[in-house]
């Protein structure tokens, strides 16, 4: 029978005299991790250790030139590097000496090597449940080649996203100010229009070329179809502001416009599908419906509202039917093209509400 620990003896625990352990089992595939001393797997570590406090403390050895493969997991860690040297790469990259720490938040991607002619002894410490080897047989580390396999093409990740940032852009200046314009207000009317006329040229020039470039038959059949259904977008724009010339010109706004077109020409077919259906459109889907109240009785707008919705529809399927895509840099792009188009909408809204741009204020300051 195991004696049980005095917790009223001070004593010296030597990292040898913890148990250790070198590989995990993930559905079955074996990953190195090194040396890994848990604390709680010494008894009398686990006894000092307060178990409502809850924190994990394993000692983690790699020779030179070992390696922890990237990974991730669902609660915070600090590595404390103790001896030796290496690096650490992933979503940081860095070398790494004794007296370093290194932050680790969920979900954030990280891996080690050992380096020098010792390798390096760190201290990894979580601060919430369980160890993230304190059970073996279910570790709490996802492998990220194990997560590229798994969810490579699972467009339910890509689709949650889209949920995120469609309701992160209803509450966007740009969709308040729409909500709040006053209906008899015409000169706010009239510059929205016309910063929205600006964006829609360079929508058209963006239709243009996806289905010019041109790519798989699905790909390409979606571009055409997409160009047939919003052609004279800017005509309709045009039209409605009494074809009146446009006068404001903003950096910005150019910038995070044509953006999007040069994505049209150097980005794979899946990934303009994302921008134009999921971003574009769905941006589209949010503002059209809202600016029914102030342009309700004009027909590209009414006319959008049936088509924003379907369109973002059109690339989902033909995105499913595929399957042939890196999730991870769908949504990579997906979250780039969304914050590129937050921007472009903070410009809408200065010019709607003030009349000029930024710079065009500095100017006359000056």
């Amino acid at each position: 029978m195991q004696a049980q620990p005095n917790l009223n003896q001070m004593k010296v625990i030597s990292r040898l005299s913890i148990p250790s352990i070198s590989t995990v089992l993930i559905d079955d595939v074996p990953h190195n991790i090194g040396q890994l001393c848990d604390f709680r797997k010494h008894p009398d570590l686990a006894a000092f250790i307060p178990e409502n406090a809850r924190p994990s403390f394993a000692w983690t050895g790699l020779k030179p030139h070992e390696e922890l493969a990237a990974h991730e997991h669902p609660t915070s860690s600090m590595i404390i590097v103790c001896e030796g040297e290496g690096a650490v790469f992933g979503d940081c990259q860095q070398h790494i000496d004794a007296g370093d720490i290194v932050i680790v938040p969920p979900h954030h991607k990280h891996g080690f090597v050992g380096g020098g002619k010792n390798g390096l002894w760190t201290l990894s410490i979580q601060f919430e449940g369980t160890g993230l080897y304190e059970n073996p047989e279910k570790p709490r580390v996802e492998f990220s080649e194990e997560k590229t396999n798994m969810h490579n093409n699972d467009l339910s990740l890509l689709l949650e996203d889209q949920k995120y940032f469609i309701e992160k852009f209803k509450s966007h200046p740009h969709i308040q100010l729409v909500r709040t314009i006053p209906i008899e207000d015409t000169a706010t009317q009239e510059r929205l229009l016309e910063a929205l006329n600006i964006f829609g040229n360079w929508f058209q020039r963006m239709i243009y070329i996806r289905a010019a470039v041109g790519g798989p038959p699905a790909y390409q059949n979606l571009a055409i179809q997409h160009l047939q259904e919003e052609i004279g977008h800017d005509a309709s724009l045009l039209k409605m502001r009494g074809n009146k010339e446009i006068t404001w010109f903003d950096p910005i706004l150019e910038a995070t416009s044509s953006w999007f077109f040069e994505k049209m020409l150097s980005a794979t077919v899946e990934e303009k599908t994302v921008l134009m259906h999921f971003v574009v459109e769905g941006t589209g889907d949010v503002f059209h419906v809202e600016a029914l109240r102030l342009f309700g009785k004009a027909s590209h707008f009414t006319t959008h509202v049936k088509l924003d919705e379907d369109h973002f529809a059109m690339g989902c399927r033909v995105l499913e039917s595929s399957g042939n895509y890196d999730i991870e840099r769908l949504r990579l792009v997906l979250k780039q093209g969304w914050e590129m188009f937050y921007l472009l909408a903070s410009r809408f809204a200065h010019y709607a509400q003030y009349g000029e741009s930024e710079g065009e204020c500095y100017q006359k300051a000056s």
